[in-house]
């Protein structure tokens, strides 16, 4: 499946990154989500057959990432995910990525957009390291 068919078929409305991984030694972002859905239809339509709970969205060959503004580690609602471009090689990704912080007693929400250049995208399943979906 293509990158960007392969993103089209995820599902993260109203889900919350949990962590993100950025593993310089395999060229890889892992964005951890409370819940990964995936729309097999025009519609997500609450399908949720091949929901991974606590799972990480994958990219895989990653030659640049950044954070627009830059700020504190990303722990809010995942909003969207616009498939920029595709090289020769690489797809470009930019993905609208909330979090919260506690300024004077009050929670304040702020957003960021997380760019990844990458070759494949995948899911993972925790603990499951080595049998990533990709299709």
């Amino acid at each position: 499946m293509k990158p960007d068919e392969f993103l089209n078929s995820i599902y993260l409305g109203d889900r919350a990154c949990k962590a993100i991984v950025l593993d310089g030694w395999k060229d890889e972002v892992k964005i951890q989500i409370d819940l990964i859905s995936r729309r097999r239809s025009e519609t997500w339509n609450f399908y949720s057959a091949e929901d991974v709970e606590d799972g990480f969205l994958v990219f895989e060959g990653v030659d640049h990432v950044s954070f627009d503004p830059p700020g504190p580690i990303p722990n809010g609602e995942i909003g969207d995910i616009e498939f920029v471009a595709n090289g020769d090689e690489r797809f470009l990704v930019t993905i609208d990525i909330g979090y919260a912080e506690q300024k004077d007693g009050n929670v304040i929400f702020h957003n960021a957009k997380l760019t990844i250049r990458a070759r494949a995208v995948a899911i993972e399943k925790p603990g499951e390291e080595g049998l990533r979906i990709r299709n």
